[in-house]
């Protein structure tokens, strides 16, 4: 996790697919900022009943993956990111996030302000 670093840019009125595997020895709980998501699968399978519903969270354990589609109709701006990371918060302070920012079609990602005046 870098603070001046923007690692995805996602287009408004969008929907994208993200595919979330974890290699890891333990389950990660995903957690995405300004959008409700769909689990499409788990391991290519059907999810549980408990997992159909719109989600910002999903637990992805370990050796899974999990697809997910996210539709991104919130506020667009190049200049202020939103997260991902997974909700551990011993994961959160170790930096296990990354920022993305939603840009009206055609648009770049911008400039992360400078946090450190704040």
């Amino acid at each position: 996790m870098a603070m001046d670093r923007i690692d995805e840019t996602v287009t408004r009125g969008t929907t994208e697919v993200w595919t979330l595997r974890n290699g890891g020895d333990m389950t990660h709980n995903f957690h995405v900022h300004d959008v409700q998501f769909r689990v499409l699968d788990v391991n290519g399978k059907r999810p549980e009943p408990a997992l159909r519903g719109r989600k910002d969270t999903v637990a992805v354990p370990m050796g899974a993956t999990v697809r997910i589609a996210l539709r991104f109709d919130g506020p667009s701006d190049p200049d202020v990111p939103y997260m991902y990371h997974c909700h551990l918060l011993s994961h959160e302070d170790d930096g296990m996030m990354g920022q993305f920012v939603v840009v009206e079609k055609g648009q770049r990602a911008g400039e992360v302000p400078d946090h450190a005046r704040h």
